[in-house]
């Protein structure tokens, strides 16, 4: 990895954010890299994967009332790849 200390993470995964991050910070020896990859509207069945939704919010109305409703049921957990 050209000399760099590399992780790879859901990065919707908070435990794996905190824990990639305390194990960046005890390693000296080469930078670190974390890749989160993550997937873009996660969470939000109509936006999920389109990227146009990208830097776009939902429309006042419908769309939004929608987007909310869906991260509202979530209840702080976003599925994960690894379930």
């Amino acid at each position: 990895a050209f000399g760099w200390h590399v992780i790879h993470i859901d990065g919707h995964n908070i435990q794996e954010i905190i824990d990639a991050t305390n194990h960046a910070k005890a390693v000296y020896e080469d930078p670190t890299l974390i890749i989160a990859h993550t997937i873009p509207g996660r969470g939000v069945e109509f936006m999920e994967r389109e990227f146009e939704w990208h830097g776009k919010p939902p429309k006042a109305g419908a769309e939004s009332a929608e987007a909310l409703k869906e991260i509202r049921t979530l209840g702080g957990k976003i599925r994960s790849e690894h379930e």
